[in-house]
């Protein structure tokens, strides 16, 4: 196993939390027309979303009128209208619920009672690897050489695998800290996690994976929107965007509770490590399209550092691997998508 630490804490944990953008949803529905009021703390695009089950909302509405779309400005009592809206036809409106919300692009993943949010990573092109060397001391060799890596566009999870889902898979929570199911699963094995994915798949209809290493590091990194800083989020300290050594207090935090990075994903330095679908293996010099490892290998790839991680232990270029097998408090999994069309059945 590469490289693990532990800190002793001297600082104190800070955690903003991010404000609501959108507030006061209200609906009022006469015959076939439609007006939906809400208020916008700032500036942002606007999609809407009903439900008509008490729960699993649509995809964003199409037909809309009004302070709907992109570049809505901020304001109180701002209206979204319609008419004859063929998802609400015939549906009583006791049973009827719309989320306005910002639109990031994210699709929306049910499972029963629970919701989570794929967020979308455009495709493009990076240098992977050490591109901010730390020093003789902490820059490794198997972080290097740098060379030029393309990936496709993909989806990937906004958060961790918390506790909540992956009981709602497998039904048995495997972690070590267990005091809110918002919490990401831990103790899981690189096997566990395929089992968990091929599950998560059957159950939604989506295709669920592991990120390859190039994906998780192309999306730490802030993907097309990268602003090139060694630790995921924008000009932000480490206290702000990770939980590691310094802040965490030796254990995991529930995920989202920090600032995201610049595609809006959040925990992606720190609290827990997240399996990647590669064997370990040194880099090349040589540039790759959409890298998948090699097809063997004796340890999988684990990214992002943990709790008890350093510093530079939660850069977006750190490494490490383990045996494929085994699990520890400290090794997470976030998911992937392809596309977001269902499978055939």
């Amino acid at each position: 196993m590469k490289r693990f630490f532990a800190i002793l804490l001297l600082s104190t944990v800070f955690s903003p939390l991010w404000a609501q953008q959108v507030t006061d949803v209200s609906f009022t529905l006469r015959n076939d027309s439609l007006t939906i009021s809400y208020s916008l703390d700032r500036q942002a695009d606007i999609c809407v979303r009903v439900s008509v089950d008490g729960g699993h909302y649509t995809p964003p509405l199409k037909g809309l009128e009004g302070a709907v779309g992109k570049g809505i400005k901020a304001g109180v009592g701002l209206t979204v209208t319609a008419f004859r809206l063929p998802e609400i036809s015939g549906v009583d409106s006791a049973d009827l619920s719309f989320l306005v919300e910002a639109d990031d692009g994210a699709v929306l993943i049910y499972v029963n009672d629970l919701v989570f949010r794929m967020m979308p990573v455009e495709g493009g092109s990076f240098t992977m690897g050490c591109t901010h060397p730390k020093g003789e001391r902490h820059t490794y060799a198997d972080e290097l050489p740098t060379h030029k890596v393309t990936v496709n566009s993909f989806y990937m999870g906004q958060h961790e695998v918390t506790q909540k889902l992956w009981a709602a898979v497998m039904g048995e929570n495997p972690s070590k800290w267990t005091d809110n199911d918002s919490l990401p699963v831990e103790q899981v094995s690189w096997n566990a996690a395929q089992i968990f994915v091929a599950r998560l798949s059957q159950m939604t209809g989506y295709r669920f994976r592991l990120p390859t290493e190039a994906e998780w590091e192309y999306a730490a990194r802030g993907g097309i929107r990268s602003h090139n800083t060694p630790y995921p989020g924008v000009n932000s300290q480490m206290w702000e965007t990770c939980w590691y050594g310094g802040n965490s207090n030796g254990h995991s935090h529930p995920v989202g509770k920090l600032m995201p990075n610049e595609l809006g994903i959040y925990d992606m330095g720190g609290n827990v490590m997240e399996w990647c679908s590669d064997w370990m293996q040194p880099y090349s010099a040589a540039p790759q399209n959409c890298p998948q490892g090699p097809r063997s290998g004796e340890n999988r790839i684990l990214r992002g550092g943990c709790f008890n991680s350093p510093t530079w232990g939660c850069s977006v270029f750190e490494r490490s691997w383990y045996l494929p097998e085994y699990g520890y408090s400290y090794f997470g999994l976030r998911l992937v998508l392809d596309s977001v069309e269902h499978e055939e059945e």
